[in-house]
Parts: C-alpha cells; structure tokens; sequence
C-alpha cells in the first residue's frame, strides 16, 4: 500500500476549526457542526468536495488546528464563524482510507511510522488533507493526503 505521488494545486477554502488532540472524538463534532452550516458558505467550487485540513506543527501536547472546510473560488462573505484557508501548490501522497472513523488513528500511524519511512520521500511542512468526496457517502472512504518534498 505505496501512496500515489501527485501535485496539488493549490486552493482556497473556507471552514470551520479546531485546537486539540482529538482523544475525545472532537473532529467528528466539528464536522456536524460545519456540515449544518455548510449552505451558508459562498462561491464552492465543487459543493460535494469536502477537505479536513490538519496543519503541520503539533505542539508539544501533541495538540493541532483542523479545518473542515470546503474549497471556494474566493472569500466572498465569509460566514462569521468560519475561517479562510490557503493550501499552497506542492507535491503529496496519497493514501486511501475505507476503515471506521474510529480507527483512524491506527492508519495514520501506520502511514507516519512505516509507509512514509519506505517512501523514499521527506515530510514537508505543508498541510496534510483529507479529501471527502462522493465516496464518503457511499462507502465511508476517503483520500488522505502527506505533504513531500
């Protein structure tokens, strides 16, 4: 299970986020809350492709910012409680996933402590996405994206 390597454009989106470490199950939360609110956001560029956006610097508690957010053509009337975000060109692999939300943990590790190290490539400091497209809703799988160089 090697990831696909491909380049991104980059993009503009808009959504909702989080601080944390996850351990109670608080993206999930986010994402109801984003997906009610969903219809509120202006200028989508494609209304049923979804990201989660994770930055790349954790802090020493191991907590992050997690967007779920939408890509948009621009920043017209941002909603209130949304955020803008800018995910610049570059290089990823791609890894999907089709297991249960709750283990997904489990899959990231493995990408971080065994694929990623065979890979012959570098993390770089870039976002890492999660892309929802109409896969999700079908078969719960989705693509998960690692920021190379």
């Amino acid at each position: 299970m090697n990831g696909l390597a491909v380049d991104v454009k980059g993009f503009k989106a808009v959504g909702m986020t989080y601080f944390g470490d996850n351990n109670n199950g608080e993206i999930p939360d986010l994402w109801k809350a984003f997906n009610s609110q969903f219809n509120n956001v202006k200028d989508k560029s494609i209304p049923m492709l979804f990201y989660g956006i994770c930055d790349s610097d954790m802090d020493e508690e191991n907590r992050f910012n997690y967007c779920a957010c939408v890509k948009v053509d621009s920043y017209t009337d941002v909603p209130e409680n949304m955020v803008t975000k800018n995910v610049p060109d570059g290089k990823y692999l791609v890894y999907t996933y089709s297991g249960e939300i709750k283990d997904l943990g489990i899959f990231y590790d493995k990408i971080f402590m065994e694929l990623m190290p065979k890979s012959g490539y570098s993390i770089d400091e870039r976002p890492q996405l999660e892309l929802y497209d109409e896969r999700f809703m079908k078969t719960g799988e989705f693509d998960i994206y690692i920021p190379v160089k």
